[in-house]
């Protein structure tokens, strides 16, 4: 499975999170997953919630949705 295609299951099974959220649940790299979302934002399938959560260091970051 490649990375895209685990973000999304990950996205799907565990409801919307942060970068860092979706790193600790998948395992991959938090860097993977910056480059990743927003290539599929573009393909429709992962949407920003308009929310927020706390980083691992307690910093805001956007979180974000699968499409369903």
């Amino acid at each position: 499975m490649d990375h895209h295609s685990i973000i999304l299951k990950c996205l799907r099974d565990h409801g919307p999170m942060g970068k860092d959220g979706i790193s600790r649940v998948t395992g991959l790299d938090v860097n993977q997953c910056s480059r990743a979302l927003p290539i599929l934002q573009r393909q429709g399938l992962v949407e920003l919630t308009g929310h927020t959560v706390l980083s691992d260091s307690n910093r805001p970051e956007r979180q974000w949705r699968a499409v369903l």
